[in-house]
């Protein structure tokens, strides 16, 4: 048998990995004193006084590791989501919960089931766990499409992602469609619900994932985060919700033992006290994602139908070029790659100046053209 060396020969021999830059690289990059950050899908506002407040009062202690398990954060969001809090598990953000939830439900050989042009974090996981990526398009109106998930299962099928609001193209199953997959997804494949935005979903009037889930007997998964709502992106709280005790300890296996630090913990804490904050961030998105909307309709571009904290246009120009001629004035969004939406830009909702900046800037480039 031959020696294997060190480093698996599928990391020895991978690509570059390219990570977001930060604004300050951003900034040095277009020589520009500002930009505009509308490509990650961050909230535009600064979080609550009371979350800043926390933060400062627990860097007092910082110098003690954190609750392994976020017990006080349970009991609160226990209390708020009727669950249990044995059923809560919290993670350095949603991003490792999916590489959690693919370690427990896969091995090698293992198919994870996916929307695609979707959120590239189900394949990335899937991946880590040495599992297959099963990509399943989208419906036209750019939200999964239960169909053709249920029809991509087959028998190496262990787990299923479904993204109740797709980015990037931000279209929102309705409760029926979700129940018809709730329903129909095996018993012995993992059921996980990217929630994400799911209070912008159901803001805009959608369904809460959760109570449909619950009626689900097979192991389930709802996955939500701090991140958007709350205006937390930058201190890294995501949580599951699972169906039973007994996943949520499969879970508990491969979680690190401090993943969340100490002050993230206490501001998480803050935001879920201050929901009236929150709600005027999601006021503030709605009124700006329709003005976005609405004005680029107004220039003839086609919005996507779309719930979340961005809004995904099709342009009659390449999604590159479009996106270059923002970035050199200092609007960065993100353009589409995927192949059928090339004339694609995802760009996310930020404060008011920034809707005008941008409407004005895609008037320029169109009449440039």
């Amino acid at each position: 048998m031959a020696k294997r060396g060190a480093i698996r020969a599928c990391y020895q021999d991978a690509a570059v990995r390219r990570f977001p830059p930060t604004a300050a690289a951003l900034r040095a990059k277009l020589g520009r004193a500002a930009v505009r950050s509308l490509d990650l899908n961050e909230c535009p506002l600064p979080p609550s006084p009371a979350v800043v407040a926390a933060v400062a009062a627990a860097a007092q202690s910082a110098n003690r590791y954190p609750d392994a398990l976020c017990k006080d954060l349970a009991q609160a969001l226990a209390a708020a989501t009727g669950v249990e809090t044995s059923q809560l598990v919290f993670t350095n953000g949603s991003d490792e919960m999916l590489t959690l939830v693919a370690m427990v439900a896969l091995g090698p050989g293992d198919e994870a089931v996916m929307p695609a042009p979707s959120f590239p974090g189900y394949a990335h996981s899937t991946r880590l766990a040495d599992g297959k990526p099963i990509a399943a398009a989208l419906r036209e109106d750019g939200a999964n499409d239960p169909a053709g998930l249920l029809a991509a299962i087959t028998p190496a099928t262990r787990l299923l992602f479904c993204a109740p609001v797709n980015n990037p193209s931000g279209g929102m199953l309705e409760a029926a469609a979700l129940t018809r997959l709730i329903e129909a997804t095996p018993e012995d494949v993992l059921l996980v619900m990217d929630d994400a935005y799911g209070e912008f979903a159901q803001h805009a009037g959608g369904p809460d994932v959760l109570p449909l889930m619950a009626r689900r007997r097979a192991p389930w998964a709802v996955l939500r985060t701090f991140s958007k709502t709350y205006g937390m992106a930058g201190l890294r709280v995501g949580y599951g919700i699972f169906s039973s005790e007994a996943v949520a300890q499969a879970v508990l296996q491969v979680k690190g033992t401090f993943n969340v630090n100490s002050l993230a913990q206490a501001a998480a804490l803050a935001a879920l006290a201050d929901q009236a904050y929150k709600n005027r961030i999601l006021d503030h998105n709605a009124r700006e994602r329709q003005r976005l909307a609405s004005g680029a309709e107004a220039m003839g571009l086609v919005a996507l139908p779309g719930v979340g904290n961005f809004i995904s246009l099709r342009l009659p120009i390449s999604g590159l070029v479009a996106a270059k001629a923002l970035a050199e004035q200092g609007i960065i969004v993100r353009p589409w790659v995927e192949p059928g939406y090339e004339n694609c830009l995802r760009i996310t909702v930020g404060t008011a100046d920034d809707t005008t900046a941008v409407l004005a800037a895609l008037q320029g480039i169109l009449a440039a053209q």
